[in-house]
This record gives structure tokens, sequence and C-alpha cells, in this order.
């Protein structure tokens, strides 16, 4: 059964692939090499995704034959890979993988940009955060912590100020009745050191990112973000099943710089729906345990106004900004 799926969507894929495109983007574009830019550093949840999308794109020969230049440029919490992709404004061969730093970054910070100065494509994922602590520590649930935290500071770090690590933390911590020190870090390996070396009690990362730990036996996750359990992690329970009632999920899309050409925009809408339906994305998705609704150009934008709303209101209610 499974090889008669991906036999299908194989089919599907090369189907998509000979579909004509009209318009101006379909007669020139593209003519020339992609530069994607990874605003993180390797590894983490963000070059995964982004990784992941530009080997499909090459090996279904989506961009026209042409070259894809892959580049991480961390730091800032996100602001400067970015930054530079903002500058690039109505050029269509630059692109990156949207974050919930790339929402919650110029929230706290004077990054010059904001999500309003990319063309949005499309949200192809969204996924939750663990919080995990050291195999060996003295916290083996939740309720641990909540306990320590009425007598001791506790410390819980995450990548970047206001990213969704910081809001995880934050709404496990109000609903919970508890203060906690917040320590951000600019990488997730600096983030996993702090833990590992235990300067920390415990961190909020994307599963993708310490996954590896986890399986090592280094790391275990106490408690997932989304309502649902996970599908590749279903031991780990959920905040909201441990009497934690919130979730939150964070948003993986794909955006280029502003003012790109409608029929461009377009373009990348049609090539990215061919993206969706492969089989290494399903499974990429699968062994990540993302969640696979998609939505597109307009959609896309009318969502990152209503979540950079929402994310604004969850870092006033939990005291980041005012």
């Amino acid at each position: 059964m499974k090889l008669l799926k991906k036999a299908l969507l194989v089919g599907a894929v090369a189907s998509l692939a000979m579909t004509p495109l009209t318009g101006t983007a379909a007669s020139g574009y593209p003519s020339k090499q992609l530069n994607y830019t990874i605003a993180f550093g390797p590894g983490g949840g963000n070059d995964l995704m982004s990784r992941t999308l530009v080997k499909i794109l090459k090996k279904y020969d989506l961009f026209g034959g042409q070259n894809i230049r892959v580049e991480n440029r961390a730091g800032g919490s996100g602001a400067i890979g970015f930054n530079h992709v903002a500058k690039q404004k109505g050029n269509p061969y630059h692109a990156s993988s949207t974050s919930g730093n790339f929402l919650g970054t110029p929230i706290v910070s004077d990054t010059g940009w904001t999500y309003k100065d990319f063309t949005p494509i499309a949200l192809l994922a969204q996924d939750a955060m663990f919080l995990v602590v050291r195999s060996d520590s003295k916290f083996k649930t939740l309720k641990d912590l909540v306990e320590y935290a009425k007598t001791n500071d506790l410390k819980i770090g995450g990548t970047g100020a206001a990213g969704p690590e910081r809001v995880v933390a934050g709404l496990f911590a109000e609903t919970a009745g508890i203060k906690f020190t917040y320590v951000p870090s600019q990488d997730d390996g600096g983030l996993i050191t702090s833990l590992t070396s235990s300067s920390l009690d415990a961190i909020v990362a994307n599963p993708s990112e310490v996954s590896g730990q986890v399986a090592a036996g280094n790391f275990i996750p106490l408690g997932y973000s989304e309502r649902k359990r996970s599908t590749v992690f279903p031991d780990v329970p959920t905040f909201a099943e441990q009497g934690y009632d919130f979730d939150f999920a964070l948003p993986r899309g794909v955006v280029l710089p502003g003012d790109v050409p409608t029929e461009i925009r377009d373009w990348w809408v049609d090539t990215l729906k061919k993206v969706v339906e492969t089989p290494e994305w399903n499974e990429y998705l699968e062994t990540k345990g993302l969640s696979g609704n998609t939505i597109f150009g307009d959609e896309f934008a009318i969502y990152l106004d209503k979540t950079d709303k929402d994310f604004r209101g969850v870092l006033k209610r939990i005291g980041v900004i005012k």
C-alpha cells in the first residue's frame, strides 16, 4: 500500500511539473541562480526544513534547471539572515524560510524589517515545541519543575529573546502560576550545550533540534506544546493533558523579498504546491511530527497578520513587551 501511494505521488508530481504556466513569470523565470538564505545555524528545525525543500526542488527539477545556492546566515535570533533577504527588495532570486523568530524578533528588537517587508508564498507546516531536561536531572515531570520553582530560581533556556521558545516557557509558567528566569541562546548548539553543562534546569526547543540527544538518552522531554501528542514521539505528554492548559505551534513557510511581481509569486505558489505532494515532503512531515496544513499566497499573508497579532498579545501577557 505504501509503495502504491508513493508511486501515485511521484506520478502526480511528474504530471504537475509538465503543466505549463502562463503569464510573465512563465516566459522568463527562472533564468538564473536562486539564493536561499537560512537565517539560523546548521542542524536546527529551520535548517532541516529549508534543505529538505531545496533537495526536492532540485530532484524534481522544479526550478527550471537553474542552480540553487543555500547559505546559513545565523545571528541575532534570525535578524541577520532575514535582514539580508529583506534588503533584496523586488529580487525574485532570493528566498528564505519563516519561523517563530521571523515574527518574534522584530517585535522586541529594532531589526529594520518586519514580516511585512517580505512576499508571503506559502505556509508549508507547523510544529510545536518540547520542554526537555537532562536525563540525570532530578526533574522527572513538569510538576517537579513547578514545585522547584516555588522556592528556587528555575532557569529555562531557549533560542532568541522572544521566539517561540520564550513564548512556550512563558505560557507554561503562566498556567502553572510560577516565576522563572529565561536564558536566551544565539543558536541551537549553544542552547544544547547550556543544558548539557547544567547551566540551565530545562530548555524549550524544536523536537528536531533535540531528537538526537533524546535518542541517545541524554535528554528527556517532559512536555509537548501542541494540543495532541506528536505522532513521532507519542510517549511525550502534552502540557495540556498534564493540567497546563495551553498550546502553541510555530509557522514554517517560504517568503521572498518584498515587491516581487505577482506573476513570480504565483509561479512560486504553483511550484510549492508540487513540492508538498512529493513523497519526500510527506516523509519529512511524518518523521518530524509536523502538521501539513498548507496555505498559499494571500491566505498566508492573512495568516501572518493574525499570527503576529497573537504573538504580540502573548508576549504582552507574559511581560516580555509592554
